[in-house]
C-alpha cells in the first residue's frame, strides 16, 4: 500500500517574511487574493511549533509561503534557507493514510488543527529528495484568515502544475523510492547533454553540462527528479547549497516571445534567468531564479517551436500523458 498522493493542492515554500512574499508571488502568477493565517501545534514528540502563512492560488495552483517562528519549519529555514520544501495533499481519509503509512515506514511529524481540520506533516523529507508530504482534509484546505488583495498582473499566466521537480544525488534509487512509497510507476527517462542543445547557458553563459531525469506521474500529481552530472547547473548549485530538495515547477508553456518579454520584465526586479537551452525545432526551456523575490522558488518555462512539439518529442500518447497531463 503506497501513500495516497494522487493530487497537489499546494506547493508550500518556506519565506522569511510571508507577506513579501505573497505581494511578489502577486507580480509573477497573477495571484492577486491571498490569506493569512496564524498556525500552531505540537511535533509527535511534544515540541510546540508556530508559524504564520499566506495561501492564495491560480487556476487551480494553489501556494502556502510559510514564515516559520519555531519547529520543524524553523530548523529546516535556518538549515536551508528559504525555498520550496514541500506539497499539500488533499486527505481522503485518515484511517487509510495511517494504514499506509504504517506499511511505508513513514511516521507523522507533526499534526494540528486548522480551520476546523487537521493537517498532518509527515516524516518523507530523506525518503523523498528532500520533499516534505503535508495532507490536509477538506476543511484545512478552505481559505481562511485574513483577507489579503495585491496587486499585481501575471507576467507568465499560470496555467496548471505540470510538475513538482526534485534534486536528487542517485536518480535510480530516487525512483525507486517513488515508486514504492508513493505508488509512482510510470516514468519517463530524458537526458540533458549540452552537446546536444544548442545555445545552453548558465547565468547568461555558454556552458558544457550534462544531467539526466526522469518524470513520474501518479494519476494529477507529477514528479522530476534531476541528477545533475557534469558542468555548471542550477541543479548542481542546489545540491551544494540545500542538499536533495524540491527545486522549481513548472506552470506555464509559453511561445518564445512571450517568454523573452516576460525575461526583460523580470530581470529589473531581480528574477533572472538561471539556465536555458534549446531542442533544435521542438523546444526552448528556461528556469527563473526567483531569488529573494519568490523566496527561492525556481519555475521552469517550456516556450514551443512547434505546434506539434509534444507529439515529436514524445510519440506514444501515453509518455506524453506521463510528461503534461490529460
Amino acid at each position: 500500500m503506497s501513500l495516497p498522493v494522487t493530487a497537489i493542492a499546494r506547493v508550500g515554500v518556506l519565506t522569511r517574511d510571508c507577506r513579501a512574499a505573497a505581494a511578489e508571488y502577486a507580480r509573477f502568477f497573477g495571484i492577486n487574493d491571498w490569506r493569512i493565517a496564524e498556525c500552531a501545534g505540537q511535533t509527535t514528540d511534544g515540541r510546540e511549533f508556530a508559524h504564520r502563512q499566506a495561501t492564495g492560488s491560480a487556476n487551480g495552483v494553489g501556494f502556502e509561503l510559510i514564515e516559520p517562528r519555531s519547529g520543524p519549519w524553523a530548523e529546516l529555514l535556518a538549515a536551508c534557507g528559504e525555498g520550496p520544501s514541500h506539497v499539500v495533499v488533499p486527505a481522503a481519509g485518515w484511517p487509510a493514510l495511517e494504514a499506509a503509512q504504517t506499511q511505508a515506514g513513514i511516521a507523522t511529524s507533526a499534526q494540528h488543527s486548522e480551520n476546523g481540520g487537521q493537517r498532518r506533516l509527515l516524516a518523507s523529507r530523506e525518503a523523498l529528495g528532500g520533499l516534505t508530504l503535508v495532507f490536509a482534509d477538506a476543511p484545512a484546505l478552505a481559505p481562511y484568515g485574513e483577507a489579503l488583495h495585491l496587486p499585481g498582473e501575471a507576467v507568465l499566466p499560470v496555467q496548471k502544475l505540470y510538475q513538482v521537480s526534485m534534486m536528487v544525488r542517485d536518480l535510480d534509487a530516487a525512483k525507486a523510492r517513488f515508486r514504492e512509497l508513493l505508488g509512482v510507476e510510470a516514468w519517463v527517462d530524458i537526458g540533458i547533454d549540452s552537446s546536444q542543445m544548442p545555445g545552453c547557458e548558465y547565468y547568461g553563459e555558454q556552458v558544457e553540462h550534462t544531467a539526466r531525469l526522469a518524470i513520474g506521474r501518479r494519476d494529477g500529481a507529477c514528479f522530476e527528479l534531476v541528477e545533475p552530472l557534469t558542468g555548471p547547473t542550477v541543479y548542481r548549485d542546489a545540491l551544494d547549497r540545500r542538499g536533495e530538495c524540491v527545486h522549481h515547477i513548472m506552470v506555464s508553456l509559453a511561445p518564445p516571445q512571450d517568454f523573452e518579454r516576460a525575461a526583460a520584465t523580470l530581470a529589473p526586479r531581480g528574477i533572472v534567468v538561471g539556465q536555458s537551452a534549446s531542442i533544435p525545432g521542438l523546444m526552448n526551456f528556461a528556469y527563473f531564479d526567483g531569488g529573494k523575490p519568490l523566496a527561492g522558488l525556481f519555475v521552469e518555462v517550456i516556450q514551443p517551436l512547434a505546434d506539434n512539439w509534444l507529439e515529436l518529442m514524445f510519440p506514444s500518447p501515453e509518455i506524453a500523458r506521463i510528461v503534461v497531463g490529460d
